[in-house]
């Protein structure tokens, strides 16, 4: 009985030294990705060349013209002039059977090939 119990210590050790580095880890991350959203930031107000209330503004009236084009804009299934029908998928050289009938031919072998 008492193998078990030191087993059963021994795992508690280790869950709790797991548990630590799992606590760890979630601060690293959580620093990490709120140092990610901060360059992020950084980065388009460099691009936009503004800050704060005015590059929410920006960014706001991109949206509105990006939505805009979208709707403005043709639906593409409507205007494309390349779409291929059923029809234009159909091969010239297609020789089914069902379609000629079987191919005439001037031996009595399926394959005139064969030996």
């Amino acid at each position: 009985m008492g193998l078990y119990l030191e087993k059963i210590e021994e795992n508690e050790k280790k869950i709790k030294k797991l548990k630590a580095t799992i606590e760890t880890s979630k601060a690293k991350l959580k620093k990490l990705v709120d140092e990610n959203a901060h360059l992020s930031y950084l980065e388009i107000k460099a691009e936009y060349n503004c800050e704060g209330r005015e590059l929410l503004e920006v960014l706001a009236r991109e949206r509105e013209q990006s939505t805009k084009l979208k709707a403005d804009s043709p639906a593409d299934s409507d205007n494309d002039v390349t779409a291929d029908t059923a029809e234009d998928n159909k091969s010239d050289t297609d020789n089914s059977d069902d379609k000629f009938g079987q191919q005439m031919s001037f031996t009595d072998k399926r394959n005139p090939f064969e030996d």
